[in-house]
């Protein structure tokens, strides 16, 4: 997961490569998708992905800054993560607060307001000891790298020219790894699952 590897790629992701490499390798009850940042909102076709997503049966996470005006339709979960306490996000379902950034403020506003939420440890931390459920684990970046493991850099093979890069998923197939017990990426996006979605044998391709 962790953020966009370039948030201005020379071979920038677009939903007509990956639409078919999601229908082709992930199979819907078998897998959760996240969209991540950088900012997902900002991403041209973010509409069009979430509604073919949600139309096609995938149950999605959006963790998202909440400043963009992101579709609410089944089977997507907008998780907001609140930055700035005198700027809550405002396109949400549950609030995303981090531990030891003005934590007990955020948590009191929510409460006041009637806001769900749920709070992740800081940077790597795993402060309450929250495990997952997810047996493996893939991650692609903004450019359309694919890595079996958001903790991995993955690879980038350019052709001579610079003119088209090899190393994404049009030209490679899926790659996933057994997801470790103590992965922070799996644990903070397991916390965000309803309890229906948590009783499944799920695996998380994260982007």
């Amino acid at each position: 997961m962790k953020e966009w590897r370039n948030n201005e790629p020379k071979f920038p992701m677009n939903n007509r490569e990956l639409l078919p490499f999601l229908e082709k390798n992930i199979v819907p009850k078998e897998w959760v998708i996240e969209l991540t940042g950088g900012e997902p909102s900002l991403y041209e076709g973010i509409d069009e992905l979430m509604e073919w997503l949600s139309g096609n049966g995938y149950f999605t996470i959006v963790k998202t800054n909440g400043s963009g005006n992101l579709p609410k339709l089944p089977k997507v979960k907008i998780i907001a993560a609140f930055h700035k306490l005198n700027e809550p996000p405002r396109n949400y379902d549950e609030y995303l607060i981090i531990d030891k950034i003005l934590c007990e403020e955020k948590k009191t506003y929510c409460k006041e307001h009637e806001i769900p939420y749920k709070v992740i440890g800081y940077n790597k931390e795993n402060p309450d000891g929250a495990s997952h459920g997810f047996t493996y684990i893939s991650f692609i970046n903004a450019a359309g790298h694919g890595c079996d493991c958001p903790a991995k850099s993955p690879s980038q093979k350019e052709n001579a020219l610079g003119t088209y890069d090899f190393g994404r998923i049009t030209d490679a197939p899926l790659q996933k790894s057994p997801c470790c017990t103590s992965c922070k990426a799996a644990i903070d996006a397991w916390r965000f699952l309803p309890e229906d979605i948590k009783k499944r044998r799920f695996e998380l391709p994260m982007r």
